[in-house]
């Protein structure tokens, strides 16, 4: 696991509050999440220095060019409804992606 791996765990009273994955993403529903949570309310947050689950790099977004793109009208859509960037962030965000298909699993 290479150091720019996180996770992010959240307390159900945080998901009771502020409410659950948005169903109309079909591939940036966490992203949503995390703007929300993180951004728009502000939770708490900590650092648990422990690896706790080992995942591999790609993913549903990242399967196809037809994902990359879906992926990232909906990034923008959750950016937007959460008032945290817009298509300079969305730019950001696609460009600092690259080196993972790159690297060897």
């Amino acid at each position: 696991m290479d150091a720019s791996t996180s996770y992010f765990f959240v307390k159900k009273i945080s998901y009771d509050k502020y409410g659950y994955f948005n169903t109309d993403l079909k591939i940036a529903a966490n992203y949503d999440l995390m703007l929300r949570f993180l951004y728009k309310h502000k939770i708490s947050t900590c650092y648990l220095p422990k690896i706790l689950v080992k995942m591999r790099i790609g993913g549903e977004s990242n399967r196809s060019l037809r994902n990359i793109l879906q992926k990232s009208k909906e990034d923008y859509m959750a950016l937007k409804e959460n008032g945290v960037g817009g298509i300079y962030t969305l730019l950001l965000k696609n460009i600092i992606k690259i080196p993972q298909f790159f690297r060897r699993v």
